[in-house]
């Protein structure tokens, strides 16, 4: 056997841990996160041009401009995208301001009118200045990721008009469709007439910047198709290398997935957010596969490109040899947005696998990055950092690959996963959508995860109750005409409550839906018993807490009732939302779903 795979296979068998108690401040308590995503989102809003539009791209450690004037796609689209984030945690709408901004610039500007896709950079008129450039797959791809947060924030049918555009241009030019060697191209020719060769960022980018959006947003088919032809160009190609390497896997391959010898670098951080994919896909599309690809990922940079003594993955490696790239650095270093991948990856490896040694990665590595990336001074983060936390390589913050895109998504991504992952508690997020002519379904889908594992607890617009909402299936139902600034918060259902369903173990107990439901304030809930039995009916939260106990007395044979007012234990009056009544006696049990509108 392989050396490598020898250690693997030990280090499974050999971990064991007991419940891992967590060293960050921010993994301990989730809404300190708020602080750092302001410090991100305000620093980027000096090196916006507010007499032309459109963010710079080089901006130095105080957030002005340095090193020329140009304004490249892909600042706007990233910084975009930070933008939206900040908004939907914070509620701020000057952040939208600032997004929408960017991307009318960048609609203005690097759209090739001609051929299709995006220009690359833009001088600060807006003006292209790659036209005759090769366009690549990430570009491609990246360019769509401010769009589809503002769509999904917004529901602008403006910008969901450039999202499918941009997703059109890269369906008819970059992807590849011969059944054998599916996938998107790396790289087409300006007019989209030549393409080539098949790259990690062709394929795992594509999952992070649209598609998931696009089918959580619409449920498409066709998006969970390219999902899943992502996730097995990811197992088939990508993990199937790694057997042969050193560390982690081929990055690089021809037109026809056959590994390009002479490319042998190695990036922790995209090992790390293939694993991410892998498992955002299997939590919609539920596929063992992926979450043994996965966890081959992750425990490849836990053995091999990962600092256990402060924390965090190395950076890049030879995939043949297994050496560090040092990159004329004088110690080992460490990039903002790897580390990222490592938070968010362990974070989703936690919830799926219930494997602590994940969220300890998660853990070690957010503790570690809002020590030493975060500039505590002028906010935002640092690109790089040595080992132990000293910086290397500049303290620029702004540049043709860093914008806000990373350092804010990992502030959203840590809230969400933190909440709803590690502590099973409720989330807030703000969306703004303005009225139109038509009557119009917005789903509610912020993050992948299981169907049933998420409801909608409540829902505000312009801080009134808004009740005409899908609570379970989250959707918000707009009548012609309305719109505005709506909040909703969203509670984990624990599988414990949610596995129970509607159905129930067959014998004497029959529990049938309460009227009317929705309700308000109070609500009937009858029941039937073959015999006479020790009953106990109680109310939960969707979070699985037990709110209120109904009934709880040995009832006669035949039909009975019980009447909710909507209050505690305590008698008082909870809020609107998704609440769950239990049936019980003996060892049979019943189980039914119930909306209360305030």
């Amino acid at each position: 056997m392989h050396t490598r795979w020898m250690v693997f296979l030990l280090t499974l068998t050999a971990f064991t841990w007991a419940q891992y108690q967590p060293r960050s401040p921010y993994l301990q308590d989730p809404d300190r996160i708020f602080g750092y995503i302001d410090s991100c989102a305000v620093f980027w809003h000096t090196g916006y041009d507010n007499s032309r539009g459109g963010f710079y791209t080089n901006i130095n450690r105080q957030g002005n401009v340095y090193g020329g004037t140009a304004k490249d796609m892909l600042t706007q689209s990233r910084n975009a995208y930070g933008q939206v984030r900040a908004f939907m945690l914070t509620g701020d709408t000057t952040y939208l301001g600032y997004a929408r901004g960017a991307l009318d610039f960048m609609y203005a500007g690097a759209w090739d009118g001609a051929n299709g896709g995006w220009y690359r950079s833009m001088d600060a008129n807006g003006n292209p200045t790659t036209v005759n450039e090769w366009k690549t797959a990430f570009y491609q791809h990246y360019a769509l990721v401010g769009i589809s947060a503002y769509a999904e924030a917004t529901g602008d049918t403006a910008h969901w008009s450039w999202l499918h555009r941009g997703y059109a241009h890269n369906d008819a030019v970059f992807w590849d469709d011969r059944p054998d060697y599916f996938g998107y191209w790396d790289e087409s020719s300006p007019d989209g007439s030549q393409v080539r060769n098949k790259t990690f960022n062709a394929t795992v980018d594509a999952i992070t910047t649209h598609l998931l959006t696009l089918y959580l947003q619409t449920g498409d088919s066709r998006y969970m198709d390219r999902l899943q032809a992502m996730a097995d160009n990811s197992l088939d190609h990508l993990v199937a290398s790694m057997s042969s390497q050193a560390i982690g896997f081929a990055e690089k391959y021809n037109d026809d997935w056959v590994i390009r010898s002479n490319e042998t670098l190695t990036i922790m951080g995209h090992v790390l957010k293939t694993a991410w994919c892998l498992g955002r896909i299997h939590m919609l599309a539920p596929d063992q596969s992926y979450v043994d690809g996965a966890e081959l990922l992750v425990e490849d940079v836990l053995n091999l490109g990962y600092d256990h003594e402060y924390g965090g993955p190395y950076k890049d490696y030879n995939r043949i040899t297994g050496e560090m790239q040092m990159w004329g650095n004088p110690d080992t270093a460490k990039a903002w947005w790897q580390m990222q991948q490592a938070v968010m990856a362990g974070m989703q490896m936690y919830y799926i696998t219930e494997e602590d040694r994940y969220l300890e990665m998660a853990d070690e590595s957010l503790d570690f990055f809002m020590r030493h990336f975060v500039d505590h001074t002028f906010g935002e983060v640092y690109e790089n950092r040595e080992r132990s936390g000293p910086l290397t390589w500049g303290d620029q913050k702004g540049g043709g690959g860093k914008a806000g895109y990373h350092s804010i998504e990992l502030g959203y991504y840590t809230y969400l996963y933190a909440k709803l992952f590690y502590h099973r508690d409720p989330v807030t997020l703000h969306y703004r959508f303005a009225p139109l002519d038509n009557a119009r379904d917005i789903a509610l889908s912020p993050l992948a995860i299981p169907a049933g594992a998420l409801a909608v607890q409540s829902v505000t617009r312009d801080g009134q109750p808004y009740t005409d909402v899908d609570y379970t299936g989250r959707v918000l139902h707009l009548p012609a005409g309305t719109g505005g600034h709506f909040t909703v918060t969203y509670a984990p259902v624990l599988t414990a409550i949610a596995d129970r369903g509607e159905t129930h173990l067959p014998g004497g107990i029959a529990l049938h839906a309460n009227y009317p439901n929705p309700f308000n304030p109070t609500t009937r809930i009858p029941f039937e018993l073959a015999d006479s039995a020790p009953v106990r009916m109680t109310v939960f939260n969707v979070r699985g807490q037990e709110i209120a106990t109904l009934v709880e007395a040995t009832l006669a044979a035949g039909a009975h009732e019980v009447t909710w007012d909507g209050r505690d234990g305590e008698g008082r009056p909870v809020g609107s939302g998704l609440y769950l009544y239990e049936l019980r006696t003996g060892d049979e049990r019943q189980v039914r779903r119930m909306i209360l509108l305030r």
